[in-house]
């Protein structure tokens, strides 16, 4: 038997975890407005990031759908959500939002034995 587990996430959610990731991985973004992401459906999905500067002019920053991916993963461990370590997890576009499918391969069923303890007075 597999799980599968899916969590969506909205634009504004989307765009904050790319922000954050590219500032952990010193990759520098324009200077500017970050305007809605726009996600390309694939094969493979691009997240393209709109940005506008103090002039008006627009610049792009894209982004593979393993660095967002990456970003999303990043996003769930720092706001302490919790992803099971050993599950694969892939990005998907579902109902055109950025969703983080989770899947959980076959898994034992572990039955821990409890010792009985009889209390005497």
């Amino acid at each position: 038997m597999q799980e599968l587990r899916a969590i969506s996430f909205t634009e504004r959610e989307l765009m904050t975890a790319i922000v954050e990731f590219t500032g952990r991985l010193n990759r520098p973004l324009p200077v500017g407005t970050v305007k809605d992401p726009i996600i390309v459906e694939g094969p493979p999905i691009i997240v393209q990031l709109p940005i506008e500067d103090d002039y008006g002019k627009m610049h792009e920053a894209s982004f593979a759908e393993m660095e967002v991916a990456a970003a999303l993963v990043n996003y769930c461990m720092a706001r302490k959500i919790r992803l099971p370590a050993k599950a694969e997890k892939v990005l998907q576009v579902i109902s055109g939002a950025a969703t983080l499918v989770i899947w959980l391969g076959e898994q034992e069923v572990v039955v821990a034995k409890r010792k009985s303890t009889v209390r005497t007075r």
